[in-house]
């Protein structure tokens, strides 16, 4: 894997407080370490581009805890739709040395934004169009893009910057989807004698998904039982498209089975399952920019909350790697 130059642009640091400017867009996060330009080399050659925002922990035991979060965007989209989120994750926190900190990593998928070149076998490198992807290229998203972008945590992880045992993932539209099933991928790896190489990932938050979005389905990450009932997922669409909202209820009503009602109170909340049905027909990344402010701190609490705030057991990770189609 090899960090290089990207189009995000460094500003100096204003009133103790890192200023950073990517493509136009300019965040406020708390002062710690610079983010960093990566890419990642997919295995099928397909060159992604992302951006690594480190947690900014001042220990050992600190980063050790620190709450890793891939941020995956919508179709025809790219990552910095996600820059407002990044500042709130980022952002400093009641709790002093001790409140939870983020390392955060936003992505763009391939043949989106940066990521739209793959170097054939013969090293022929081809362009790549997201209106001509193919469900075998959303599925590849959900495998191959991913365990790369998994492979670059484990670095952090394996080096002590971060926890990868504590994995939250953020998905919208299309995204969603890719979120879902790489999950399953996790869950599903299969333990090494010298370890576990999976369950990683501890919650989940879902911006409008859809039961099928162009055949990349949630119907296995919904049949699997361990992988539905031991993460934590934040659900939330806008309720006025009734197409999204049928595949949105159908994905609730099979969390609801494993995820009870707290103090068995109908209607009340449940452990580790929270919905939000926002007042409009906006979806995906578009839903997203409209309603900022509520989603993005919604999610903030909802991985402080059953992630962050917790203590997860640290540990590297196997060298022998057998997940996926690597």
């Amino acid at each position: 894997m090899v960090v290089g130059s990207s189009h995000v642009r460094f500003a100096a640091v204003v009133s103790l407080l890192t200023v950073i400017v990517d493509r136009g867009h300019c965040q406020i996060l708390r002062e710690g370490p610079p983010p960093e330009p990566v890419n990642f080399a997919a295995a099928d050659g397909v060159q992604l581009k992302g951006t690594y925002f480190p947690g900014g922990a001042t220990t050992a035991a600190q980063a050790k805890q620190t709450t890793p979060v891939v941020l995956l965007h919508d179709y025809k989209s790219n990552r910095a739709v996600f820059n407002p989120l990044i500042a709130q994750l980022q952002a400093p926190l009641e709790g002093g040395a001790d409140h939870p900190y983020f390392a955060v990593i936003s992505v763009d998928l391939r043949a989106h934004g940066e990521s739209v070149k793959q170097l054939l076998p013969t090293g022929v490198p081809v362009d790549l169009d997201a209106a001509k992807l193919s469900k075998e290229g959303l599925e590849a998203m959900a495998v191959i893009d991913m365990e790369a972008v998994r492979s670059f945590l484990v670095e952090k992880n394996d080096a002590g910057q971060l926890n990868i045992n504590k994995l939250c993932l953020v998905g919208s539209g299309m995204g969603a989807n890719v979120a879902a099933n790489w999950a399953l991928v996790d869950w599903t790896a299969p333990p090494l004698a010298v370890g576990k190489q999976g369950q990683d990932v501890k919650a989940i938050a879902l911006i409008s998904p859809m039961w099928s979005y162009r055949g990349l389905s949630m119907q296995d990450p919904m049949r699997f039982g361990p992988l539905k009932k031991n993460v934590a997922w934040l659900l939330i669409c806008g309720g006025q498209d009734q197409k999204i909202k049928a595949d949105f209820d159908r994905i609730q009503k099979q969390l609801e089975r494993v995820h009870p009602v707290i103090g068995n109170k109908p209607g009340g909340q449940r452990q580790g399952l929270a919905v939000n049905l926002l007042p409009t027909s906006l979806q995906g990344d578009s839903l997203l920019g409209q309603s900022a402010a509520a989603i993005n701190g919604q999610i903030v609490k909802f991985f402080t909350e059953n992630v962050a705030s917790l203590q997860q057991p640290w540990a590297k990770t196997p060298t022998v790697i057998t997940r996926g189609n690597e």
